[in-house]
C-alpha cells in the first residue's frame, strides 16, 4: 500500500484500492491469455478440410 494511501485513507478505502487493482491485473491477464490462445488456434493454422466453410 502506498505510504499516502495509509495515511489518508481509512481501511475501506484501502481494500477498495487494493480489490481494484487486483480486479484489473486479473482482466489483464485474463485477456492475454486468450489472445494467445485465439493465435495459436487461428483460422490461417487450421486443416484444409475445416477451412472450407461455405455451404452451396
Amino acid at each position: 500500500m502506498l505510504p499516502w494511501a495509509r495515511a489518508h485513507l481509512n481501511p475501506t478505502g484501502q481494500a477498495l484500492i487494493i480489490s481494484t487493482v487486483a480486479g484489473m491485473a486479473y482482466f489483464i491477464v485474463a485477456d492475454k491469455t486468450i489472445l494467445s490462445m485465439a493465435r495459436k488456434h487461428s483460422f490461417d493454422d487450421a486443416p484444409d478440410h475445416l477451412k472450407n466453410t461455405s455451404f452451396h
